[in-house]
């Protein structure tokens, strides 16, 4: 469906085509007329299928037929999306200001990591439109007495991933502050038993949309390379070099993998950044603007970031490691293949991951290719740096040997030898 058979203003109508969309997704094609007429909306849908679209235009369709003139800074806040990370915050506002780019509306993005005074600041000027993480959000209900009582837009972003990191009472907090007669609309990527619990509480016969999909994109290609676990570093720079790729995604399990990988590429020459929870906001952002800008071949990720970023034509993600959770798969491969574009997606694993490919295949439904390297599979002869590390027998420990007493001498109490009396 075109976006101009939604019935949006010619001013949204020219801002979402200077975005470059030409129809509408299903989540949006879906979402939208509901939500221009002011209904309470549950839906499933992942990051990266037009969800920020979905909620964002009808509520600055609706904001923008109130004169703004009229109102005080705090009565000018009207809509409020929450959010679980400062990376989809700040890609909300993102989106918020492209497509209100020809209306006399504000957004802000509020999260932590970042100074509070210019967040602050920026409120007391007045916003239409705030995109908050809960942490940073109470931090300024509490220090600065921010009213929501106007807001009537209400916005739950990755609801599931909000419970699952314990922002439930925060949300229900927030159902408390804001206007009684309101718009609320939740997006989740799963319909879990307790999304269901808080979408009951906070929504009002809403209109309910299952649009997530619990498999990867058809326009990705999948495929496994078997690997020893002691040379996937190895592997991942001989692919990226012979292949020529300039832009990868590449993610771990673990923190502790990452920093480790990052090292190793390095070594080999490569352009790589890492991407997790232990890095500041500052370095996070300036390794994704760096990714993004081409300045970085590889940014080598957590699972952190697998729901969050969005990286427009992404053409390949690597899972140096398979992840615990099958389901955290098809995010991490969901960042490849977007808005229909064709994608690429490779696993490196090793024999004691065997079982999670087996529970991966069963998540998407279906068979991965696997490949072999020569010289990188099990079992292969490790090159020399691996073979003398390996082969190399432990050195026995020296042993100092206590001297023994002299038969003329005795031991006295200060440790000390002293002469027999015979």
């Amino acid at each position: 469906m075109p976006f101009n058979a939604l019935g949006l203003s010619s001013q949204l109508q020219d801002a979402v085509k200077e975005c470059g969309y030409d129809a509408t997704t299903p989540v949006q094609q879906a979402v939208i007329p509901v939500a221009l007429l002011g209904q309470d909306v549950l839906a499933s849908a992942e990051t990266g299928t037009g969800k920020t679209a979905a909620f964002a235009l009808p509520i600055l369709m609706n904001l923008s037929q109130i004169d703004t003139q009229t109102l005080t800074p705090e009565q000018r806040l009207r809509a409020l999306v929450m959010t679980p990370t400062r990376e989809l915050a700040i890609q909300i506002e993102q989106n918020f200001l492209s497509y209100s780019r020809y209306l006399e509306l504000n957004s802000l993005a509020v999260y932590g990591g970042a100074s509070i005074n210019p967040q602050r600041k920026a409120l007391a000027q007045g916003v239409d439109v705030l995109v908050a993480t809960p942490g940073r959000l109470f931090d300024i209900i509490g220090q600065h007495e921010l009213d929501l009582s106007h807001v009537t837009h209400l916005v739950i972003d990755e609801a599931d991933r909000m419970l699952d990191l314990g922002f439930v009472k925060d949300i229900e907090k927030v159902q408390r502050l804001v206007a009684r007669q309101r718009q609320t609309m939740m997006f989740s990527a799963t319909f879990s038993d307790e999304v269901q619990v808080l979408a009951q509480k906070m929504l009002n016969q809403p209109a309910i949309f299952h649009l997530a999909s619990s498999t990867t994109a058809s326009t990705v290609s999948q495929e496994v390379y078997l690997v020893d676990k002691r040379r996937k570093a190895e592997l991942l720079s001989e692919l990226i070099g012979r292949n020529n790729w300039q832009q990868v995604m590449v993610f771990t399990s673990t923190k502790e993998t990452a920093e480790h990988l990052l090292s190793e590429l390095t070594l080999d020459g490569l352009k790589a950044a890492v991407f997790h929870g232990d890095k500041s906001q500052g370095a996070r952002n300036k390794a994704l603007e760096e990714f993004k800008q081409g300045q970085l071949r590889i940014l080598i990720a957590t699972d952190l970031a697998a729901r969050g970023l969005d990286i427009q034509a992404l053409p390949l993600v690597i899972n140096f490691e398979l992840p615990p959770e099958p389901e955290d798969y098809v995010h991490r491969v969901g960042r490849t293949g977007r808005a229909g574009m064709a994608g690429h997606a490779i696993s490196f694993v090793s024999p004691n991951e065997q079982q999670l490919l087996i529970d991966v295949e069963a998540q998407v439904g279906l068979t991965l290719e696997s490949k072999v390297l020569p010289g990188y599979e099990e079992g292969a002869p490790l090159p020399a740096r691996y073979r003398d590390l390996a082969d190399a027998k432990p050195k026995k420990a020296f042993k100092h040997k206590r001297p023994k007493p002299s038969p003329n001498k005795a031991p006295t109490r200060h440790g000390k030898y002293a002469k027999v009396k015979k």
